[in-house]
C-alpha cells in the first residue's frame, strides 16, 4: 500500500515538474525567437489573436460602420467627399467636379485639386457599400496593410512575439492615429504605410542602394499620398531630405528616389499645383506643442473627447485631439529606456545615429513656431503644414520601431528570470488595457455625444461634371507621367522581367 502511495506521489511530482518545465519553455519562446520555433503554434496563435482582437476593436470604435458620423470633420468633410465618389461611381464616372464647395474646402469645384483628397484604389468599394461601412472597411484594410509591414519588420529583424506585441499596440493604438480618425481625419490613411516607410529606410541604411529599394521606397510613399495624406507625404520627404545632407554615402539613392516618386505622382502633383497660388496667399500658422514638457504629457495623458476643446487641457487655441500622440507610462518607459540603450549602441559600435537626427529635427519642428521660423516664413514652402503638432505622429512610430528592435537586441544578451518574465508580460496586460482604453473612449460614438451633432443630408452631394479643357489636360498629363515612371521603375528594378517570366511559366503550364 505503501509502495502505491510513493508511486502516485512520484506521478504527481513527475507530472508537476513536467508542466513547470514546459511553462518554463513556453515563457521563454514569448521572448527569444530561437526558442519560438519550437513552438508553431504558438506564433500562429499569438499573432492571429492580436490581429483579430485589434480588428474587432477598430469595428467597435467605427459602431461597425454605423457612425454616427455627423460631427466635426465627418460632417463637415470626409462623408460629403466621400458620397461624391460614390455618386460618381455609381454613374460609372469618376468625380471630375464636386457641387459642395464647403466639402471641397476652395473656392473651385475641382475635385482632383484638393491636396487631401482621398483617391486610393480601395475607393471602388464605394460603389457597393455606403459611406459608414466603407469607412470601417477601408480602415480594416489599412489595418491589414499596417500589420504586414509590421510582420516584414518582426521577420526582418528577429523580433520575439512580445517586442512584437508592444510594436502592435503601440503603432494601432496610439493616441495620434485613433484622435484623428475619431474627429474624421479620413486622409490620415497614410499612416499606415510608416512601418513601410520606415523599414526602406533601416535597409538604406545598411547600404542597400538597388534601384529594387528606389522603387519600393517610391511606391510606398506614392500610396501614402493616394491616401489623401499630402501632410505625411509632406514629413516624409523631409526625413529623406535631412538624410541626404547629413548621410551624404547614401545621397544618391536619395536623390533617385525623390525624382521617381515625384514623377510617379504627377496624378497628383500637377492637378494641386494648377492651382498653387490660390493655395495660400500667406501662412497661416497655427500652433506646435507649448513646450518639451507638453510632449510627455501628451503621451502619458489618457483624454477623453469632452475634455477636447481649445483650452480645457493646454493654453491653446486648437483641439485636444491635435496634441492626443497617448502610449501611457508604460509605453513610455520602454520607449525611453530602449532608445537609451540605442544610444548606447550607437556610441558602443561608433555608428552616426542618422534617424536620430531626423527625429529630432522634426520634434523641434513641432514645437512652438520653429517650422515656419526654420524656412524663414517663405509660404510656398511650408503652407501645408499649419500644425505642426501632428509631424509628431512620424516621430512616435520611429521611436517605437527603433525602441522594440533594440529591446530585442538586448534581450538577446542575457537570460531572463521566470519571474521577470511575467512581471513584462503583466506590464504589457497594463499597455493593452491603457491603449484600449484610450480607443474606447474616443470611439466615433462617444465623439458624437461629445461634440454635439453637424447635420450633412448626403442625399444632396453630387459631382457635377462639366467640360474644362485646361483641368482635364492637365489630368490627362499627370496620369500619363505617372504610368511611364511605373513602368520605367518596374523595368529598371527588374519586377517587369519578373513579372513576365511568371506570366509565361503559368501560360506553360
Amino acid at each position: 500500500m505503501g509502495e502505491i502511495s510513493n508511486l502516485k506521489s512520484d506521478k504527481i511530482a513527475f507530472s508537476m515538474k513536467s508542466i513547470r518545465t514546459f511553462l518554463d519553455r513556453l515563457l521563454t519562446a514569448i521572448f527569444h525567437p530561437v526558442e519560438e520555433k519550437k513552438y508553431p503554434w504558438l506564433s500562429r496563435t499569438w499573432i492571429g489573436a492580436l490581429f483579430l482582437a485589434g480588428a474587432l476593436l477598430w469595428v467597435f470604435f467605427f459602431n461597425w460602420g454605423d457612425g454616427p458620423f455627423q460631427y466635426h470633420d465627418w460632417s463637415e468633410v470626409w462623408t460629403a467627399r466621400q458620397q461624391a465618389w460614390r455618386d460618381a461611381l455609381l454613374k460609372n464616372t469618376l468625380p471630375f467636379h464636386l457641387n459642395d464647395v464647403g466639402a471641397m474646402r476652395t473656392d473651385g469645384d475641382r475635385y482632383f485639386t484638393v491636396p487631401d483628397m482621398v483617391v486610393s484604389p480601395q475607393v471602388i468599394l464605394l460603389r457597393w457599400l455606403e459611406v459608414g461601412p466603407y469607412t470601417m472597411v477601408n480602415s480594416l484594410l489599412l489595418y491589414s496593410i499596417a500589420t504586414w509591414s509590421l510582420l516584414r519588420i518582426r521577420k526582418r529583424f528577429g523580433l520575439s512575439l512580445f517586442a512584437y506585441a508592444v510594436l502592435f499596440l503601440l503603432f494601432h493604438f496610439n493616441g495620434f492615429i485613433v484622435c484623428h480618425f475619431s474627429v474624421g481625419h479620413l486622409s490620415w490613411g497614410g499612416y499606415y504605410f510608416f512601418p513601410a516607410f520606415v523599414l526602406l529606410l533601416l535597409e538604406l541604411l545598411e547600404g542597400d542602394h538597388s534601384w529594387q529599394w528606389v522603387t519600393q521606397m517610391a511606391f510606398v510613399l506614392f500610396f501614402i499620398l493616394l491616401q489623401g495624406s499630402f501632410h505625411h507625404f509632406f514629413w516624409c520627404f523631409l526625413v529623406l531630405a535631412s538624410l541626404g545632407i547629413t548621410a551624404w554615402r547614401h545621397a544618391i539613392p536619395l536623390i533617385k528616389v525623390a525624382a521617381a516618386t515625384l514623377l510617379l505622382s504627377m496624378l497628383r502633383i500637377l492637378p494641386i499645383m494648377s492651382r498653387i497660388g490660390d493655395l495660400h496667399e500667406e501662412f497661416h500658422f497655427l500652433s506646435g506643442y507649448p513646450s518639451l514638457k507638453h510632449i510627455l504629457v501628451s503621451l502619458t495623458y489618457n483624454s477623453t473627447p469632452n475634455m477636447a476643446m481649445p483650452r480645457m487641457i493646454f493654453e491653446n487655441n486648437l483641439g485636444y485631439w491635435e496634441f492626443d500622440i497617448f502610449i501611457g507610462w508604460v509605453g513610455v518607459a520602454f520607449v525611453g529606456i530602449f532608445s537609451i540603450f540605442m544610444l548606447y549602441d550607437y556610441f558602443r559600435e561608433r555608428k552616426f545615429p542618422y534617424l536620430i537626427l531626423s527625429i529630432v529635427m522634426l520634434v523641434l519642428f513641432s514645437i512652438q513656431d520653429y517650422f515656419p521660423r526654420a524656412f524663414f516664413n517663405q509660404t510656398w514652402l511650408i503652407s501645408s503644414e499649419r500644425v505642426t503638432t501632428r509631424m509628431l505622429g512620424l516621430v512616435l512610430v520611429m521611436m517605437v520601431i527603433l525602441a522594440v528592435i533594440y529591446y530585442q537586441k538586448a534581450i538577446d544578451l542575457i537570460r531572463l528570470p521566470w519571474w521577470l518574465k511575467l512581471v513584462q508580460l503583466t506590464l504589457l496586460a497594463v499597455l493593452a488595457y491603457d491603449v484600449v482604453l484610450h480607443t474606447l473612449r474616443w470611439s466615433v460614438k462617444s465623439t458624437y455625444l461629445a461634440f454635439g451633432i453637424g447635420l450633412r443630408d448626403l442625399s444632396l452631394i453630387h459631382v457635377t461634371n462639366h467640360a474644362d479643357p485646361a483641368y482635364f489636360t492637365t489630368l490627362a498629363v499627370g496620369n500619363g507621367i505617372s504610368l511611364l515612371t511605373v513602368l520605367f521603375l518596374l523595368w529598371i528594378s527588374g519586377y517587369l522581367k519578373s513579372w513576365v517570366n511568371f506570366l509565361r511559366l503559368l501560360v506553360k503550364k
